[in-house]
């Protein structure tokens, strides 16, 4: 995926994408230790799955988002926005 893909970073979060081929898009979540606690770790989950379904867009694409430690103490809409960022910047490598 690394090698392969598209990366695109934010300020709260790095988003890695290539096309899987299928009808749908996939996500993915890695949330390292350096993020902090568990609890820090599964919060940063959560906010990134709801962004993830909040804002969907074109599928056939393996997303894999990477969680920076400012995005737990970030507020929703900051975070929503920098998502919507990203995302159309993937986009737009990715025809």
């Amino acid at each position: 995926m690394q090698r392969r893909g598209a990366r695109s970073r934010g300020r709260y979060l790095t988003l890695l994408g290539l096309p899987n081929g299928l009808d749908v898009t996939r996500l993915g979540v890695v949330a390292s230790r350096r993020l902090g606690k568990a609890f820090r770790r599964n919060r940063s989950k959560r906010l990134i799955r709801e962004l993830f379904r909040l804002n969907k867009r074109r599928s056939g694409f393996d997303l894999v988002v990477l969680p920076r430690p400012e995005l737990c103490d970030a507020a929703f809409d900051a975070l929503q926005a920098d998502y919507r960022n990203v995302l159309r910047r993937f986009e737009r490598s990715h025809g």
